[in-house]
């Protein structure tokens, strides 16, 4: 005959309730998220920027249109700025800053 422990029993009970309670709460989080997202509580670019966050060797980019940005920066320096100059870079200059900046990857 086989004697069981009442403090196993309850252990084991503990157990299986802390497994599917951890289950039940990552199923409602999940749901939760889901239905901000139908609602449109969160924008793309903060759950781009949110997923950014998380991640550590994947680059997150949350420009879509870069040219755009970069010829605003460029407009509000020269109106801001008395001695702004364009530098105009030949293609060998622009190739070495390339090859400079590449750290292989």
């Amino acid at each position: 005959m086989i004697v069981v422990d009442p403090t196993y029993v309850q252990g084991a009970g503990v157990a299986v309730a802390g497994i599917l309670s951890g289950f039940g709460l990552l199923s409602f989080t999940e749901k939760q998220g889901e239905r901000s997202m139908e609602r449109g509580s969160v924008s793309n670019e903060l759950q781009t920027q949110m997923s950014g966050m998380m991640m550590e060797d994947i680059e997150v980019n949350t420009v879509s249109d870069l040219g755009g940005l970069t010829s605003q920066l460029e407009n509000a320096l020269k109106e801001n700025s008395s001695d702004y100059t364009e530098v105009e870079l030949t293609d060998a200059e622009k190739k070495k800053i390339a090859e400079d900046l590449d750290d292989g990857w």
